[in-house]
């Protein structure tokens, strides 16, 4: 099996596992009825899109045999999937760091760890972009729609957390 078909298998586990892990999680917290969601009904169903997504993309993977011929036709030498890994990264970054920091630190590295999917962009502008991200999550959630959750957090302080 040659690189692509292994990184491309490691993708669709990757995807499967996030997906097991948000149905698992949002059943967890428990559904409610159609009438009146409970709080894992939207991790639930998210978790349900993506695995039927995951098997659509399965599904639409040209034969290992065919791979070749497919990208000459294409013209390009093999599909990057640098793009889904940094997408991926800043999930999972967003997912790990928000309940331990807040929303806004979680913000940063979800978007610094996304930005990584393009390398034209320059350090930089990858560190303001997720600088301007934060800042945005912190005064449109925190400060316009007041809601009851901590923009930033000081993990393992006795001070409280700063809520705007």
């Amino acid at each position: 099996m040659d690189r692509q078909a292994r990184s491309w298998s490691a993708v669709l586990l990757a995807l499967s596992a996030l997906a097991a892990w948000l149905v698992l999680g949002g059943v967890g917290l428990g559904v409610g009825s159609w009438r009146r969601l409970g709080p894992g009904a939207f991790p639930a169903l998210i978790g349900a899109l993506l695995i039927f997504a995951t098997a659509a993309l399965a599904w639409s993977r040209p034969a290992p045999g065919s791979a070749d011929e497919a990208a000459a036709a294409s013209g390009r030498e093999g599909v990057c999937v640098r793009g889904v890994w940094a997408a991926l990264a800043g999930l999972a970054g967003f997912a790990l760091l928000a309940p331990a920091l807040g929303y806004a630190p979680a913000a940063f590295a979800a978007a610094l760890l996304t930005s990584l999917g393009d390398p034209r962009w320059g350090w930089r502008d990858k560190l303001l972009q997720a600088a301007g991200l934060a800042a945005l999550v912190a005064v449109v959630f925190g400060v316009g729609l007041e809601l009851p959750a901590a923009s930033f957090k000081i993990p393992f302080a006795w001070a409280p957390s700063w809520m705007p």
